[in-house]
């Protein structure tokens, strides 16, 4: 490890939960970059007041669920102790559960969001939240949005067509494989034929420069994105797809993955398999 890497401070992985049913999922993809970066966790679960209830007298909402908070949370907190990284819990009382996401990772500083995606998940907008995609312009920092079941990082597909969009998706399928030994594809989709050997190159050297070596690349012809990613996705366990679009977080929670206009943030979002099931 170079100096300047021991000298930067370590970075902290915010985990947002939810659904308990989806809380070791998203702790272990949280703790396993954690513990490669040398990082910790901060394990969050909003509680939702009502928005006729003062957050003042949200205590009193609180103590309602607080046996459910507190084993949620302990159970994030024993499955990121797993990997011996440091880990802090708490509870956020918010009328508004995604926008307290955006909050927190401001204030504590955050490098990293974790958080699931599912139809009964309560940190989607919905009708409450409205300027999500506002919100959205102004990201504070990386997401990982989760979506799916079950979290298998055995088979890891990762489509790329270069630029800014795919970085951080080439980090988190690296360090993934340094965790768990994850076999990784690389996609690229191209119009025709003739355009195969140069994606082959463009593969081999865009590999090389983010250090994925021994990794298999998979060049589809048809130039159509969409149903190669749903084609490759059936043999692999999680895709990782990243995108700088300020669209990806809101269609996330609107059940959509094509990503709008162009943003300088950047936000992968990580699915196990989804899109072999077409969704």
């Amino acid at each position: 490890m170079s100096t300047e890497e021991t000298s930067r401070p370590a970075p902290t992985i915010l985990v947002a939960l939810a659904n308990p049913a989806h809380e070791k999922d998203l702790i272990t993809l949280a703790s396993a970059i954690a513990h490669r970066k040398r990082g910790d966790v901060l394990a969050i679960h909003i509680v939702q007041v009502p928005d006729q209830t003062p957050l003042e007298a949200g205590a009193e909402h609180l103590d309602r669920i607080a046996a459910e908070s507190r084993e949620l949370l302990a159970a994030a907190r024993a499955d990121a102790e797993t990997y011996g990284v440091p880990v802090t819990t708490r509870n956020v009382l918010s009328h508004h559960s995604f926008r307290s996401v955006f909050s927190t990772a401001r204030t504590h500083d955050v490098d990293l969001v974790v958080m699931g995606w599912s139809e009964d998940t309560h940190l989607s907008p919905g009708r409450a939240e409205r300027g999500i995609d506002d919100l959205t312009r102004d990201l504070p920092c990386d997401f990982l949005v989760l979506k799916g079941g079950g979290f298998d990082a055995s088979r890891i597909l990762v489509p790329t067509a270069g630029g800014p969009d795919s970085e951080l998706s080439a980090e988190i399928a690296r360090l993934l494989r340094a965790e768990y030994g994850s076999e990784i594809t690389l996609l690229h989709v191209v119009d025709g034929d003739e355009e195969v050997e140069r994606a082959r190159q463009f593969l081999t050297g865009w590999a090389t420069e983010r250090r994925l070596s021994s990794i298999e690349t998979r060049i589809e012809t048809s130039g159509d994105v969409e149903d190669a990613i749903r084609a490759a996705a059936s043999e692999h366990t999680m895709v990782i797809i990243g995108a700088t679009e300020r669209g990806l977080l809101t269609d996330c929670f609107t059940d959509h993955w094509r990503s709008t206009s162009s943003n300088r943030s950047r936000y992968p979002f990580s699915s196990p398999n989804d899109h072999a099931n077409g969704r």
